[in-house]
């Protein structure tokens, strides 16, 4: 007995004691990572790197360098790695336990031979276990919390680059209106020394250029404020080095492809709330079942009622933009023609300046219309992807 324990500890020591506590309170102490998305690429981000950030690159942009998901990846990586080496460290003290099984067999010691054999087995399988861990998180259906947070980032990252382009879009106009409105004041104060306007006209026009700079000028802060939180999101700096490209106009085909029917089958199927609710435990119980049931089938429904309301809204924006784009065609027209008659001494410059606003809100207007017909099919697509 006396020999077999010196055997035994001999063979402790040898491999590390401390060593191989270590190991097993790593087996009890690591935590699983919710999920993660193990996906990188060289290529794409490399398009990334120039300072225009265009409206398509926003989910790239929120996978690789959003400050949230380079700590989810990170998280992901380090745990993955801790996953290898424990698994490595686990086969080295299997090898090693293997070789004093196999000396304590060539010795005839049937007692160490059981406990080394008892030994390795244990380092196999707690081996095999992080072999099973490794592989599972890098399966598709490990990495869903991840997607899930990436695109419900990716999707907050539109509305603010939809609002900073119409920000953009009303500074714009504002800028050119304002312009307008110091032409009107001089005209009308003009027309006062010429006693041909009131004073109260004077402060009229006056009041309307005051109103038009301060609405400019906060129209202007919130697009900085806008452009900083898109920044932020997309991992860059808030100094200006950074452009925000023109959303592209809206690609009214992509309608042509939508199946409300299908695509709120699918919504279902990828909502994330309803899968949520499918697994969760109904306590085993009749009563348990049945509100598990019904609270599946009004989600089910709420949905189905959402996603009509979704197809709909696509449906009026896309009117409404038609109409926008005939009303815009047409201001045009007249600001043609305005051009033609006041260059020819046909028109009044206030008239002229009239057309000249009609026609700046016609565009403005149109160009509205546009981004929310994008921002309405974009709501739907994410939808038929599980975010809504």
């Amino acid at each position: 007995m006396a020999f077999a324990f010196q055997n035994r500890c001999r063979g402790i020591f040898r491999r590390g004691y401390f060593w191989r506590q270590t190991v097993f309170a790593l087996l009890l102490s690591m935590a699983f990572p919710g999920c993660a998305l193990a996906e990188t690429a060289e290529e794409a981000a490399a398009s990334l790197q120039d300072n225009v950030l265009e409206y398509g690159e926003l989910q790239d942009m929120i996978r690789l360098y959003n400050p949230a998901m380079e700590q989810a990846l990170a998280s992901y990586n380090d745990t993955l790695e801790k996953y290898a080496e424990a698994r490595a460290q686990l086969k080295r003290g299997q090898f090693s336990v293997s070789t004093d099984k196999e000396e304590a067999k060539d010795d005839n010691d049937m007692e160490d031979y059981a406990y080394y054999a008892s030994e390795e087995a244990i380092y196999k399988s707690a081996a095999a276990s992080y072999q099973d861990m490794y592989e599972r998180m890098q399966e598709n259906s490990s990495t869903s919390s991840l997607r899930q947070m990436e695109r419900q980032m990716t999707v907050a990252a539109q509305a603010l680059m939809i609002s900073y382009d119409t920000m953009e879009l009303e500074r714009e106009t504002m800028e050119k209106m304002c312009q307008l409105y110091e032409k009107q004041y001089e005209l009308v104060q003009t027309r006062y020394q010429a006693g041909m306007a009131t004073q109260a006209d004077v402060l009229s026009a006056n009041e309307q250029l005051l109103d038009g700079r301060s609405s400019l000028e906060t129209i202007q802060e919130s697009q900085d404020e806008v452009y900083r939180s898109l920044c932020l999101m997309v991992g860059r700096e808030t100094d200006g080095s950074l452009t925000i490209a023109r959303i592209p106009s809206a690609d009214t085909s992509r309608i042509e492809g939508y199946d409300l029917e299908e695509d709120t089958q699918k919504a279902i199927g990828n909502n994330n709330t309803l899968m949520s609710e499918r697994h969760t435990s109904s306590g085993g119980s009749t009563s348990g079942v049945n509100n598990k049931k019904r609270n599946v089938a009004e989600g089910e429904e709420k949905l189905r009622i959402q996603m009509e309301s979704l197809y709909s809204d696509i449906l009026r924006k896309k009117q409404e933009l038609e109409a926008e784009k005939t009303a815009y065609e047409k201001a045009r027209q007249e600001k043609n023609l305005a051009d033609t008659r006041y260059s020819l001494g046909m028109m009044s410059q206030t008239d002229y300046l009239s057309a000249e606003m009609a026609a700046i809100q016609a565009e403005a207007d149109y160009r509205a219309a546009d981004l929310a017909l994008v921002q309405a099919m974009d709501t739907y697509e994410w939808a038929v992807l599980g975010i809504a």
